[in-house]
């Protein structure tokens, strides 16, 4: 039987290493907080703060989902996205993941008063190939985060392995290091992008994990052989379709100063967004 414990929502982060932010961001729900209503997004650069929060935020864990978010809180290092915590400020948890903890309000309240109003913006890309001259040129701009990993989009696609049929008490950071290295024996450095992308758990505590292999199309057909694939490469954006970015600290017209002077810089072509 699985048991019940106190979790540290802040875990596996060295506040002291690096350069730190946390950028919050509203999202809809159904029951609306007044607290929405002060800030959109903002962004806290405070490592002292964070450290506090590390040692203050712990909640227990249970595994129910049944409320919709109204902030969502983002943990950059150097701007890399470390960590991603769904707060919900009526229902008083926080959910990671597949997981969730419960949550006092008042921690969200008093991160307010260190807050700071962040621009942010939504690009829709039509075409896979704008991506990645998009994500590179962002990635060299100074103070911009993505609110998704911005890696993936370095690739043309993805396809999907399956880890089927394991016992529950796995150990997950494990499980993807192990994942890691089976793709890089397959693929040349730097030409593949791992992370997580679901697991679940059956009615006989057997876990099944699914992990998101980023690539571009040729090194896919060259390599993915004797890998469990169970999603064969796709793109990211499939003709007709668009794929969105949500970006902090730009709006549309830096956006495009930041694309432009890349494209111009690297000898890159026009691209339709």
């Amino acid at each position: 039987m699985l048991s019940l414990y106190l979790y540290a929502l802040l875990s596996g982060l060295d506040f002291s290493q690096g350069e730190w932010t946390l950028i919050g961001v509203s999202v809809p729900n159904y029951a609306p907080h007044p607290l929405q209503t002060r800030l959109s997004a903002f962004i806290i650069t405070n490592p002292q703060l964070f450290q506090q929060l590390q040692n203050t935020w712990h909640g227990q864990t249970f595994y129910e989902d049944y409320c919709d978010y109204h902030f969502v809180l983002k943990f950059y290092q150097n701007r890399r996205l470390q960590k991603t915590l769904k707060i919900n400020l009526r229902c008083a948890y926080a959910t990671e993941g597949v997981f969730s903890y419960t949550f006092n309000p008042e921690w969200f309240e008093a991160l307010l008063p260190h807050a700071s109003p962040i621009l942010w913006s939504r690009v829709w890309f039509q075409k896979n190939e704008s991506l990645r001259p998009a994500v590179s040129a962002l990635l060299e701009a100074p103070d911009v985060y993505f609110y998704e990993e911005p890696e993936p989009y370095l690739y043309e696609g993805k396809f999907i392995i399956a880890i089927d049929s394991l016992p529950w008490q796995v150990n997950r950071d494990s499980l993807y290091q192990a994942v890691k290295k089976r793709i890089e024996s397959h693929f040349p450095p730097g030409k593949a992008y791992v992370r997580p992308y679901f697991f679940y758990l059956d009615d006989k505590f057997l876990l099944y994990f699914r992990f998101e292999v980023f690539c571009d199309r040729k090194d896919y057909d060259t390599y993915h052989q004797g890998l469990p694939v169970s999603v064969p490469w796709q793109p990211h954006i499939h003709p007709g379709e668009a794929k969105r970015l949500i970006i902090f600290g730009v709006n549309r017209e830096r956006f495009w100063k930041y694309v432009n002077a890349w494209k111009a810089r690297y000898g890159a072509k026009d691209t339709d967004m």
